[in-house]
Formats: structure tokens, sequence, C-alpha cells
């Protein structure tokens, strides 16, 4: 009895939603996909008003499409967006079946579990008139979501279209929601994704793109929709499917059979013509009689990916195959003139002015040497429509050099750095840098310097005492052969006196007065990655490197003059450097020792004179002899005087 109850109730149900369903249809036109080759009764619409300016086509030449009757056409490539074509491209127009593209997005974004089997109530399976497209599910069916995916997408069925968006609804909002409210929920999720999609001509009313005035949108749009759809690979996957079998169900035992109503990816049973395109990677149909024939697909060539929206073909003046009849000639187009073009079609500017780091003082080009960029291969993918502005205007390239690895020495054919090549919206080509000669480096030896110190904070009064120097085979006593350097003073401390290196006329001596400190420079001994030597003046000494010691414009040598050592003049040059007019008697090493150095030229040191004492020794020597000849003298007169005395006396007394 609650059987037969049943029955009657379902029965009633079915009854009267076939009568909604025509009464619908007969108000409003078909309800999403109609039967293909079915024409309709109606004249397609002109759309709402209050439409956008409609831009021209981007080329400036004659329309490529001109005997194309297709009034909403947009054509983009997927990755980077770049507009190849558009006619009315942002102007208000229905999308029909093609709304299941973003119902099939929401619905993966929001299901965790598309293996799901679900139990269909009456709810999805009602409402629709006798020309909706249908999968053809029944009350109480026990089938999988994403079995339910597919026959809303390739079938159109808009009974899996409301089955799904029911049950994407419970899970994002939960199981409490009124089913009442399920499908306009899930619309409004709908609606959530298109702006933030970036889709903002675009207004949601259905779930399956069952005609509504509100229910609009732009070509422009729905090449934004298509482009998030190949990112999904669940969405992608479905649309680009010829055929596909849906497993066996409780009422379907032999489940369904669906075939792709995109004929650019499937030849159907029924078709006596093919409209394959080898190229075409996924789409979706629709069709109402206001919104007419639609068409959203994507073509894949040689790593290029393109988008087509296809929207208001006639179904009074065209059949339904028009569409895939002219999509091919879009795409080959798009294909032939969004392309790579090579950057030796642009007039770039290749060579470059570079200076080296670190380059040799004996560089004659001061280290400046040409670069040139290697274009060869390389090249940028776009439209043509828009790479030929900058094809006829290269100053619109912007030329971003950067020589990050011109550092000496460089030999020709080194790369040197890159150079970018900056088109439209952050497009860029980056080639290496070559350098076209050699250029030589400065030294690159590394030796830590040590800097020496007083040893007391106050120099002591000096006595001004004037000293000469000389070169010894033997570093002699601490005092005359231990030099200390501190701000620009070279000096070796006596027993009394620190004793500053400087220079007088011709001649190097040195001097126990504090006026005489400073005025040194040290200049250290450097060669290029060509061996030739220069010299660098330096504020503190290295241990182990190796010096011209410069005062007042002479170089302190190893040359005799006026009793001490010569200063030879030096030609210093610009950048604090000699480069020229230093021999081998003016090169002073620099060794540590103590709290200062040892400075030696061919293993002579250079010393205070008579630093080591023995002329003291000497002198002191000579006066001792010349006091014990004197005494002699002293003591011999006096026994000579005494015997004249004692002979006198004895002549007296007589």
């Amino acid at each position: 009895m609650k059987k037969r109850l049943l029955s009657i109730i379902i029965a009633v149900l079915m009854l009267l939603s076939f009568a909604i369903g025509s009464l619908a249809e007969r108000e409003g036109g078909s309800e999403g996909e109609a039967a293909e080759n079915t024409p309709a009764s109606a004249q397609q619409s002109e759309g709402p008003a209050q439409d956008m300016p409609t831009p021209a086509p981007i080329d400036e030449e004659a329309d490529p499409f001109e005997h194309i009757t297709t009034p909403y056409l947009y054509l983009i490539e997927a990755d980077t967006g770049a507009l190849l074509y558009s006619r009315n491209g942002e102007k208000r127009c229905f999308p029909a079946s093609t709304t299941k593209l973003m119902s099939a997005l929401v619905a993966v974004e929001n299901l965790p579990d598309l293996n799901k089997v679900i139990t269909l109530g009456w709810r999805p399976v009602v409402g629709f008139g006798p020309k909706s497209s249908l999968m053809g599910l029944e009350v109480g069916e026990q089938i999988s979501l994403i079995d339910l995916l597919y026959g809303m997408l390739l079938r159109s069925g808009n009974d899996a279209a409301k089955a799904v968006a029911i049950e994407t609804a419970y899970e994002h909002f939960g199981s409490w929601i009124d089913p009442a409210d399920s499908v306009s929920l899930f619309v409004s999720l709908m609606n959530a994704k298109a702006r933030e999609l970036g889709m903002n001509s675009t207004n949601f009313v259905t779930v399956d793109g069952r005609h509504e005035q509100e229910h609009c949108t732009t070509a422009r749009d729905f090449a934004v929709l298509m482009g998030a759809a190949l990112k999904n690979p669940t969405v992608a996957q479905i649309i680009a499917t010829p055929t596909y079998q849906v497993a066996p169900t409780n009422i379907h035992p032999n489940g369904f059979y669906l075939e792709n109503s995109n004929r650019l990816i499937c030849k159907k049973s029924s078709d006596t013509e093919s409209y394959l395109y080898d190229c075409c990677i996924g789409g979706k149909t629709g069709e109402t009689n206001d919104a007419g024939y639609c068409l959203v697909s994507a073509a894949r060539k040689d790593g290029v990916t393109l988008i087509l929206v296809q929207f208001g073909d006639s179904n009074t003046e065209n059949t339904s195959y028009y569409r895939y009849q002219t999509a091919p000639q879009i795409y080959d187009w798009g294909f032939e003139n969004y392309r790579a073009y090579a950057l030796s079609e642009f007039d770039v500017q290749t060579q470059f002015e570079l200076t080296a780091e670190n380059h040799s003082p004996f560089d004659a080009e001061k280290g400046v040497f040409t670069a040139e960029a290697d274009i060869a291969g390389l090249s940028i993918t776009g439209a043509y429509t828009t790479v030929r502005e900058y094809m006829e205007d290269p100053a619109k390239i912007t030329t971003v050099v950067n020589p990050d690895y011109s550092v000496a020495p460089i030999r020709k054919g080194d790369v040197v750095g890159y150079v970018d090549y900056h088109f439209y919206d952050g497009a860029f080509i980056r080639a290496n840098l070559i350098a076209q000669r050699d250029v030589a480096s400065a030294s690159d030896v590394n030796i830590e310097p040590r800097e020496t110190a007083f040893v007391s904070v106050t120099p002591p009064p000096g006595s001004g005492r004037i000293t000469a120097l000389s070169l010894s085979s033997e570093p002699g006593g601490e005092s005359s052969s231990t030099w200390l350097y501190y701000d620009k003073s070279l000096y070796t401390k006596s027993s009394r006196d620190w004793n500053y290196l400087y220079s007088t006329g011709t001649v190097f001596r040195t001097s126990a007065s504090e006026d005489k400190a400073g005025g040194l420079s040290l200049y250290r001994r450097y060669f290029d990655s060509n061996g030739e030597a220069y010299y660098r003046r330096e504020d503190h000494v290295a241990d182990g490197a190796e010096y011209v010691i410069v005062s007042d414009g002479l170089a302190l040598s190893t040359g005799a003059s006026g009793g001490s050592l010569a200063g030879v003049p030096v030609t210093l040059g610009s950048g604090g450097l000699i480069t020229d007019g230093v021999n081998d008697g003016m090169i002073w090493r620099f060794e540590s020792h103590a709290n200062g150095y040892r400075i030696s030229n061919a293993s002579r040191f250079l010393s205070l004179k008579g630093s080591s004492g023995v002329l003291f020794w000497i002198i002191i020597l000579i006066l001792v002899l010349a006091a014990l000849i004197v005494l002699r003298l002293i003591i011999v007169r006096g026994r000579k005087s005494s015997r004249r005395l004692r002979n006198a006396r004895r002549y007296s007394g007589r």
C-alpha cells in the first residue's frame, strides 16, 4: 500500500514538472543545450540594453574574419592572456550551456571526494522541458559525482548540473540548509568565483545556462573562465574527453555512454561529416533561442595554447555545425600570428661599452671594452598585431644592461654579463654579453695588512741629531735596523731618540726631530695578469710585501749620495699609482720583526750609519791610545828633566 502511494506521488510530481517545463519552454525558449540540428522558432535576441562600447579589432588592417557572421568573437593566448582578436568581446551576451564550465569548476573546487556515490532525490530530475538537454537521471539513482560531472560537461545534462549543484551546496554550506535554497546558494558560489577571476561583466542566475534575462556575460569573461578551467586538471581532462562510459547504476545497469557535444573533439555516431580539429584540447557547447549557438574551446599547437569564444551564432540562419566550421579558420590564423619572433627581426642595440672592474693600470682604454649581445636563437612569442609596433619602433623596447661579470681579467669571448630587452606586459628576452677584447687585471694578491704602533703615546724630545743611512749584509742591532711604520712615518728607535726617515735634496737621512715625522708614502708593488708591475699607494704595511718609499717626489734607492742613500725622482700617476720609472734599487721588502719591520733590498738591510757601535769603540780606542802616548811622553819628559836636574846639582857641588 505504501509503495503504491509513493508511486502515485512520484507520478503526480513528474506530471507537474512536465507541465511546468512545457509552460516555461513556451514562454522562454529551450532550456540549456537543445537537440542539435533542430532550428528554433524564435529569432535570436540582440541582448539587453546598456551594452558597453564595442572595441575595434586589434589589427588596424582589414578584419581577417569579415566573412564569419558570428557576432561575438574573442581569441587570446592562454598563458599570457594576450589578445589576438576581438569582435564585441566586451559586449553583454548570453552564455547558454557554456555556463556549465563555471558550475563544474566551482563543484570540483568544493567537493572533497569526486568518487563519492550519492542517491538522487526528486529535485535534480524535475522541472525540465522536452527540449532540455538531459543525461537521463531518475529519482533514487545512485551515481558518483565524477560521473555526474562527465554527464554535465559531455552530454550537457541539465539534470546532472542540478544534481552536482545541490550536492556542492550541502558540502559547502552544511546539510542543514533548506533544500529549496541549495541551487541558489550554489549560484552565489558561481558569482563569487566570477568576481575572483575578474569576470566583472558576468552574472549567473542558473547553474545550467537555461535562459534568464539577467543570466549574462561577455566573450572576454568566458575566455578568462576557460583559462581557469584549463588550469584545473579534473575539468581540463573531462572537457578533453571525446567519449565516456558511466559505470552501471542501480537504475541503469548499462550505465550511460556519453559523447562529447563539442564536434571539434568528438565525431558523434549520428554525424555524417567530421569536424574534428586535431589541435583542439577541449571545450563546451551551448544553445538557447536567445543565446544562439555558442562554443568556448581551446587549442594547442607547437607549445602555444589559444582560447576561442564564439557566442551568438543565429540558430535560424546557421546550422549548429557553423561554429565547428569557422573555429579552425580562426585558430589557424591565431597560430600563424601568435608565434615566436626572432630577436634579430627587431632593430635592437647589440653593442655596449662596459668598464671592467679591477682592470690593469696599463690597460690603454682604462678598462673600457665593447661587449656584444649574443641574440642568436633568441625570440619572443606573441601576436604579430602586438609585436609589430616594436618592429616598427625599436625605441619602445627598453634595454637594461647588467654587467655582473665584467671583472678583469677578461678574455675575448668571455660572458661578462647580460642584457634584458623588455617588451610588453613584463615580457623580456635576456641575452648574454660577450667581451670583444682582452682586458688584463690588476693583481689579486691579498696579504693582510698590519699596522705597527708607537712604543709610547708621546714622542720623547728629540735631540735633532742627523744620521746617515747605510746598507748592511746583517740586520745589526735592534735600534738601528728595526723600523716602524705609523701615520706616514718610518722611524727606528735608538736608546735616546726616535730617528725619522726623511728626504733632503737628493739624499735620504734620519732626524731625531719630530718635525721630520710624516710625509712618507709607501707604494706597494703589484703585477697585473700580463705580468706588468705597477705600484699602488697603501696606508698600511703588509708583511712580506715590497714597496717603493717616496718622500717629496723622491724614491729611496740603494745608491750612495752625500755619505747616505740617494733619493731618485719618480713621477706619481693618477689614482695613487706609479706605473713607470721604478728600478730594482728602489724596491724594498718589508718583513715583520719584533714590533716593526726589517727593510731590505737584495738581502741588504736598511740601517743607520754606524748603528753597530764599531766606530764608537774605534774612536774610544784611538783616544785611549792617544792618552797613553801622551802619558808616555809626559813620563819620558819628566825623567829627562829629573836627570838634568841631578846632573846640574852634581856639577854645582864640585
